[in-house]
């Protein structure tokens, strides 16, 4: 289980991140929205993208 987390462990952080991003947006409040931002900004910094310049 642990080899399977480590070798896709950027494939499941994606997975969470959507999971809370739904959850983020169907509450009703703005404060989470702007934490959720901080946290996706946070994120995208460590897994770049893929694409060729």
């Amino acid at each position: 289980m642990i080899d399977f987390i480590l070798e896709n462990w950027a494939s499941l952080l994606i997975a969470v991140m959507a999971l809370a991003k739904v959850v983020v947006n169907l509450t009703p409040s703005n404060a989470d929205n702007k934490v959720f931002g901080w946290i996706d900004v946070l994120i995208n910094a460590i897994i770049t993208d893929r694409r060729k310049k």
